[in-house]
């Protein structure tokens, strides 16, 4: 295998990929050194620019890149290598069902780890505009219906039963689920990690309740096969400007519960509120204007779900489910609560991750304030958790974080 770095690889693409044109000027950067947002970053992913366009090179290794950061988690997974293969299959996949959303994939190299992408850089990472206090329009709307279509089109609801079933064994993905069914739902990173702010979670998150039903959860994401989700569909993995968005790192995919892609997406929007309750802003009103625009977006990200998904059952599901309006009325009821629950699990996990906090926390300066941010995301977690069957509506959600955040105010007056 050969070891791509910034030296290598323009010989590289002269030779594997020589439809992009090396004989001018071309530059070769590495994402992740000095990047605004490149928490979690677990692949060598490298820019390359020539005198008409980039593209973006995504290189897999038997070792996670974070782990060469010696603060870097204390990470015993060993990801497979394939996984860069799976990742670049999926985005064909969802390139043909969702092209605008999707980045094009030009060529992979099994023998390498490699796979060449189109470059969104033209884009900026959802969660930095957020922490900045950007109010990026239709965001909750666009990643509603990205993952409804995938979900949908992806589901035997609408495939062939065989079909499905083979798409289930192609991307079973055992290795990369299994950091998210022992990181997230486990929070298994030695708690000696914890970063000291946070330490005093631990009893918090790890409470027998909490435990109980983390396994719950983690049994319903590791055995229900209702489509093939994304798995890390974060702020971090949406790229948005004007009225586009990009969905990259798709190298979780698998089949699972697709309650779990909203509740991921909705934990990052959790955390952009509890950043905001306490973070500075140029004036209260624009304070109290973001966090509206959250909240409906939190509200717009079920219902626009819901109601997309139901239209293409009406007009598009198999007769067998489409002869069965309850069904798919329960069926979509039952997102919600899930998505609550799942939610949970990156709100608690991130707290004390090792990894660090995620951007939206990082830049509160003031030590006393993230604290309370922490805590009020971590507090909003147990809430959506373990009040998960009483939360059933879009509108339920966002009374959630409203009750939660009037409580903890409460406590710390």
């Amino acid at each position: 295998m050969v070891v791509l770095d910034k030296g290598n690889i323009i010989p590289y693409l002269r030779e594997r990929y020589p439809a992009f044109d090396t004989s001018g000027q071309v530059s070769v950067s590495a994402i992740g050194d000095d990047a605004e947002d490149s928490q979690g970053l677990i692949n060598y992913v490298f820019r390359v620019r020539n005198e008409s366009g980039s593209l973006i090179l995504k290189q897999a290794r038997d070792h996670m890149r974070l782990d060469e950061d010696a603060d870097a988690a204390g990470s015993s997974y060993s990801p497979p290598q394939d996984r860069n293969y799976s990742e670049y299959l999926s985005m064909k996949l969802r390139r043909a069902i969702a092209p605008d959303c999707v980045p094009q994939v030009y060529c992979a190299d099994r023998e390498n780890h490699v796979f060449l992408m189109e470059d969104a850089g033209y884009l900026k990472p959802a969660r930095a505009q957020l922490a900045r206090g950007v109010m990026i329009g239709g965001l909750a709307e666009r990643v509603a219906r990205f993952l409804c279509d995938i979900h949908f089109y992806t589901t035997e609801f609408y495939l062939d039963t065989e079909v499905f079933r083979e798409l289930d064994r192609r991307f079973v993905n055992t290795g990369m689920r299994a950091i998210m069914e022992n990181w997230l739902f486990l929070r298994d990173t030695p708690t000696h990690q914890c970063p000291a702010l946070t330490r005093h979670f631990l009893p918090y998150i790890f409470a027998d309740d909490v435990v109980v039903q983390s396994h719950l959860l983690r049994h319903k994401y590791m055995n229900s096969t209702q489509a093939l989700i994304h798995s890390d569909v974060h702020t971090s993995n949406i790229f948005a400007g004007g009225a586009r968005i990009q969905v990259i790192d798709m190298e979780y995919t698998f089949a699972g519960p697709v309650a779990y892609d909203l509740g991921y997406f909705l934990a990052s929007l959790v955390s952009q509120y509890c950043s905001a309750v306490f973070r500075p802003f140029p004036s209260e009103g624009e304070r109290r204007d973001f966090k509206q625009y959250i909240l409906a977006s939190i509200a717009a990200l079920a219902d626009s779900y819901q109601r997309r998904f139901a239209a293409h059952w009406d007009g598009e599901a198999k007769a067998v489910y489409r002869g069965c309006p309850g069904f798919r009325d329960a069926f979509l009821e039952g997102l919600i609560p899930d998505a609550a629950g799942f939610a949970a699990m990156p709100m608690f996990t991130l707290c004390v991750s090792s990894f660090g906090f995620t951007q939206e926390f990082e830049i509160i300066e003031d030590e006393e304030r993230k604290l309370h941010a922490l805590q009020l995301y971590c507090a909003l977690g147990r809430r959506f958790l373990m009040g998960r069957e009483r939360i059933r509506t879009p509108l339920d959600l966002v009374k959630t974080v409203l009750e939660g955040e009037r409580e903890y105010r409460n406590c710390i007056r």
